[in-house]
C-alpha cells in the first residue's frame, strides 16, 4: 500500500480536523473496537503513510504485534506479502485511486468501498488469504483520501487467487478488477472482436482503417459497431466512448 505523496498542498486539512481526528483518540477508538469485537481493524492515514492501531490484548492474524505493525507503517506488507503480491497491490491501489478520482461528489468518494483478496503470510511462514475491506472515513480538504478505515481478516474460502472489487453504495456501482484494471460489472460481456472495435474508437480510427487494420470487411465492422453501441446503450459512437472509460474498459 504505497501513495506517492506529492506536494503538501494536495493533503491540507482543517485545524479543526486535525485537532477531531489526533493520533491518540483514534488509536483509543479502534482499540476499544478491537477488544469489542475481537477484530483486526486499523486506520490507514494515506497523508502520512502510516497504520493508526490501538491496544489490543487481540493478536494480529499477520502473527507481528500491534506496536510492532504501528512502528512498520507501510512497510509492513514488505514483510508479509511476496514481491509479485507487492505488484499486484500496488496495482489495485493504483486503479482503485483512479475509480476514487473519478467522482467529483465528496459524498460519492466516502461512499466507495475497496476489498481485495491477497495472499500474505504470518510471521512463521505460513501463508493465508488475507482479506482487507477498506472505506474512506475522512478527506482532505481538497477532497483527497486522507484516512480510511480498514477491517482485515483470514478468508475461510479454499480459493488461492489474489482478487479485488471496488464497490459505491451511494451510486449502486460495482467494479471487479480484471486483468489488471477495475471494470464495471454492469456492462454486457464485449466480444474481442467489440473491445478492438471499441478501441480504434477511442483514438478517433475511421472507419475504413479500422476494417482494413482488423482484416475484415467495413460492413461487417459497421455491424459490431453497432453491436458495441447497443450492448453499452449509447445513441452515439462518442457517448460509447465515454461510457466505456468511466466503466474503465478503456
Amino acid at each position: 500500500m504505497k501513495l506517492n505523496v506529492g506536494s503538501k498542498d494536495k493533503w491540507k486539512i482543517s485545524k479543526e480536523a486535525e485537532r477531531h481526528y489526533n493520533t491518540k483518540h483514534l488509536e483509543d477508538t479502534l482499540g476499544f473496537f478491537n477488544r469489542l469485537t475481537h477484530s483486526n481493524v486499523f486506520m490507514v492515514d494515506y497523508r502520512k503513510q502510516r497504520l493508526l492501531v490501538g491496544s489490543s490484548s487481540v493478536p494480529s492474524i499477520t502473527g507481528y504485534s500491534w506496536d510492532f505493525i504501528r512502528k512498520e507503517g507501510f512497510k509492513i506488507y514488505h514483510l508479509i506479502l511476496t514481491e509479485k503480491e507487492q505488484e499486484i497491490l500496488q496495482k489495485i491501489d493504483t486503479e482503485a485511486f483512479k475509480l476514487f478520482d473519478r467522482y467529483s461528489d465528496f459524498k460519492d468518494r466516502l461512499s466507495l468501498e475497496i476489498s481485495y483478496d491477497i495472499m500474505a503470510k504470518h510471521k512463521n511462514g505460513r501463508e493465508f488469504m488475507m482479506c482487507h475491506r477498506l472505506v474512506p472515513f475522512q478527506l482532505c480538504d481538497d477532497g483527497n483520501l486522507w484516512l480510511a478505515m480498514c477491517i482485515v481478516s483470514t478468508n475461510s474460502l479454499v480459493q488461492k487467487t489474489t482478487r479485488a472489487c471496488v464497490e459505491n453504495h451511494r451510486t449502486k456501482e460495482r467494479f471487479d478488477f480484471i486483468d489488471k484494471k477495475f471494470v464495471s460489472s454492469d456492462y454486457k460481456c464485449l466480444s474481442s472482436d467489440e473491445m478492438a472495435i471499441l478501441g480504434y474508437l477511442a483514438d478517433g480510427v475511421a472507419m475504413k482503417q479500422i476494417s482494413e487494420k482488423m482484416g475484415t470487411s467495413l460492413r461487417i465492422v459497421e455491424r459490431k459497431k453497432k453491436d458495441v453501441l447497443n450492448k453499452l446503450s449509447a445513441a452515439t459512437q462518442a457517448a460509447a466512448v465515454y461510457k466505456a472509460k468511466t466503466m474503465g474498459l478503456i
